[in-house]
């Protein structure tokens, strides 16, 4: 301070400047204040919402958190297993898997891996390539491997290669894939009875509970809810797996020999309408078709017993009476019926067992065409048996109100009409087991996952269709064809099989082909107690044999047989074969000697029967070849190949022949054996 009380510049500058920094350290103060009143404010604002999202709203974002991240995974349901009547397994479920070289970590070269995959299970070349180019990730390099095939991969790969499992169908057995079908890409039935009973089979699918991590990839969270799957029950169907092979093979085995362009053989126990084997082949048909319930043709003389049935149980005819047959040939308006023997008479019962068209067609008129119809009706014909396969046909009966003059005849020879093999042997069953028409079953019981019987599914009469005494009246007949008849070839013990033969012509876009038949046999043993109807059809056989008695019959007799061999089949002991026949194609040199005086009778062993319309070439002459030195089956099977009639008279080869080599003979003469 100067002496006159004043302080100098230098003061007064500090004095300034340190209430500035007052004023500023105040200000700082204030601001930090309001600041951290602020920040503990906000602090607070969040512990509050931290609080409500905590406690208050926990449950409620909770709920939206699972909603948001929580899935349900499908588990699929284990597919019910099928079984053949014996408890033996041809459908079941199985798991198969897809292969995949992670081909960055892979221990060994990638074209080494891939072999090591083609050494187990085919490797297309796409594959290959598509390993041997990937530049890193997962290549898919086999499909459809099974487990075991799994661990062999695994065991040679080792590092590198991952597998992705689906769910599949195993068929451990070869028979019966058509009738069994398959599972569709979906894993429900896609074809045959894998799609007919696919509501028993199927199950019901489960689910399980999985979270989504960050990555969205899923796991199941510990104390997810998991519901189980329910397996599909298992399905005991009336087919004997045994039976059906030996249906298959035999069937399998006539079409090679004949050339025939397809067939069907049932086997059916009359008793309770059990469908015990169902085979069927068709060169031109779909994969999965089965043509024995899905295609419908005309029976032919196979449904003479019904016209014989009908007019048995109407009383208008006695099996003894005797019919004038005209010599073999009957007008009516502009058609001409022939039989192929000129008989002038027979007896009703010889209509039936020689089976004359002429003899039918007239006795054909002694019906109302509607009464005639009503019988055709109540044995099935026109109408689905129910048997539950998705592809069944109803066949084709028309009204008696749209017939014309001449269908009461076509009718009685099995034409105008079309039936399924499947109708046609459930229509024989009734005849077989006393007049009443069955439901045929293919499933007998269904169980579920434990085994035990949730369904059980008993015979069903649909209708009685003849009176008992009627139906042993045609047995006996048909019986007769067998033994003395067109269907001798189909004989194994002494009156052991009844049934029919049958010799039909083929229509071929609306109209009846030239030299193309079908043959069929349809029939059952014993014939005293019917415990299985066979059926076998042979469709547009080739090379010359083509009547029902000469190949569909002896089918007909070599399956009975090979199922009286099988290993656990249950047939009646009184099958058992005495008199097996040779089949008309079989190599004359090895044909059995010593066969009996018996079996091939002058009466027709395997004779022709004549198709509709009369179109048999039965005036065309045919050679006689030279027989001496041949054992009789072998000299029998080359004279019904030619269309001729056999008597053989004593035992051992041929010593000679009447007529004798060389003569000209016309089909349907008999020529004698010695």
């Amino acid at each position: 301070m100067t002496r006159f009380g004043i302080h100098g510049t230098t003061e007064v500058a500090e004095v300034a400047g340190d209430a500035r920094e007052a004023a500023l350290s105040r200000t700082h103060r204030i601001r930090h204040r309001v600041l951290g009143v602020v920040i503990t404010l906000v602090a607070l604002g969040y512990a509050v919402r931290l609080g409500e999202l905590q406690i208050v709203e926990a449950d409620e974002h909770r709920r939206a958190q699972l909603e948001q991240s929580a899935e349900w995974e499908a588990l699929p349901a284990p597919r019910g297993r099928i079984m053949d009547r014996r408890g033996r397994v041809l459908a079941a479920p199985d798991t198969r898997y897809q292969a995949f070289l992670a081909v960055d970590e892979l221990r060994l070269e990638r074209s080494a891996a891939v072999e090591a995959v083609a050494a187990v299970v085919p490797v297309p070349s796409d594959r290959r390539r598509a390993v041997t180019e990937a530049e890193g990730g997962w290549s898919l390099v086999a499909s459809d491997i099974s487990d075991e095939e799994r661990v062999r991969m695994q065991r040679t790969i080792g590092h590198g290669i991952y597998f992705e499992s689906r769910a599949a169908r195993d068929y451990p057995r070869s028979m019966g894939r058509r009738l069994i079908g398959a599972v569709g890409a979906s894993g429900r039935g896609g074809t045959g009875l894998e799609a007919a009973l696919d509501e028993w089979l199927a199950g019901r699918a489960g689910q399980a509970e999985v979270r989504f991590d960050g990555r969205r990839n899923t796991y199941r969270p510990s104390g997810g809810q998991v519901i189980e799957p329910v397996p599909g029950h298992d399905v005991v169907l009336t087919i004997d797996a045994e039976l059906q092979r030996i249906a298959e093979n035999e069937l399998a085995r006539a079409l090679t020999k004949t050339g025939a362009s397809g067939g069907d053989m049932v086997l059916l126990d009359p008793r309770t309408g059990e469908v015990l084997a169902l085979a069927s082949e068709r060169a031109d048909g779909a994969p999965d078709q089965i043509s024995a319930l899905s295609d419908p043709y005309e029976p032919g003389s196979t449904a003479k017993p019904f016209l014989l049935a009908s007019l048995l149980s109407e009383g208008v005819v006695d099996l003894d009476e005797v019919v004038d047959v005209e010599g073999g040939e009957l007008r009516i308006g502009s058609r001409v019926i022939r039989d192929v023997h000129g008989y002038d008479t027979l007896r009703v019962r010889e209509i039936i067992s020689k089976s004359s068209n002429v003899g039918a067609a007239k006795l054909s008129a002694r019906l109302p065409s509607a009464v005639q119809h009503r019988y055709l009706r109540d044995f099935g014909f026109g109408m689905r048996t129910q048997v539950g396969y998705l592809a069944e046909s109803a066949g084709r009966l028309s009204r008696p109100e749209s017939w014309t003059a001449l269908s009461p005849a076509s009718h009685a020879i099995g034409y105008e009409m079309s039936a399924t093999s499947l109708q046609l042997a459930a229509a024989y069953g009734a005849i077989a087991n006393g007049g009443i028409l069955l439901k045929p079953s293919l499933v007998r019981e269904v169980r579920d996952a434990s085994g035990r019987v949730v369904e059980r599914f008993e015979p069903q009469a649909v209708r009685r269709v003849i009176p008992e005494h009627v139906a042993a009246q045609v047995r006996d007949v048909l019986e007769e064809v067998v033994r003395d008849g067109t269907g001798t070839l189909a004989r194994m013990a002494r009156f052991a099989v009844a049934g029919k033969t049958g010799t039909a012509r083929l229509a071929v876009d609306g109209r009846y082909a030239l030299g193309r038949y079908r043959a069929s046999f349809v029939g059952f043993a014993p014939a005293d107690d019917p415990r299985i109807v066979i059926l076998t059809r042979l469709e547009d056989p080739k090379g010359g044999v083509y009547y029902g008695g000469a190949i569909a019959a002896p089918t007909s007799q070599a399956a009975l047989e090979a199922a009286l061999a099988a290993d656990g089949v249950q047939l009646d002991p009184r099958l058992v074969v005495s008199d097996p026949r040779p089949r008309p194609w079989s190599d004359p040199s090895r044909a059995a000697e010593g066969a009996e005086r018996a079996i091939f009778a002058a009466s027709g062993a395997g004779g022709p029967e004549e198709p509709w319309g009369g179109d048999l070439e039965t005036d065309g002459l045919v050679p006689l070849p030279d027989l001496t030195g041949l054992s009789v089956r072998a000299a029998a099977a080359q004279l019904h190949g030619l269309g001729l009639r056999v008597a053989w008279q004593g035992r051992g080869v041929v010593a000679s022949q009447s007529p004798p080599p060389g003569s000209e003979l016309a089909r349907g003469e008999t020529v004698v054996l010695k």
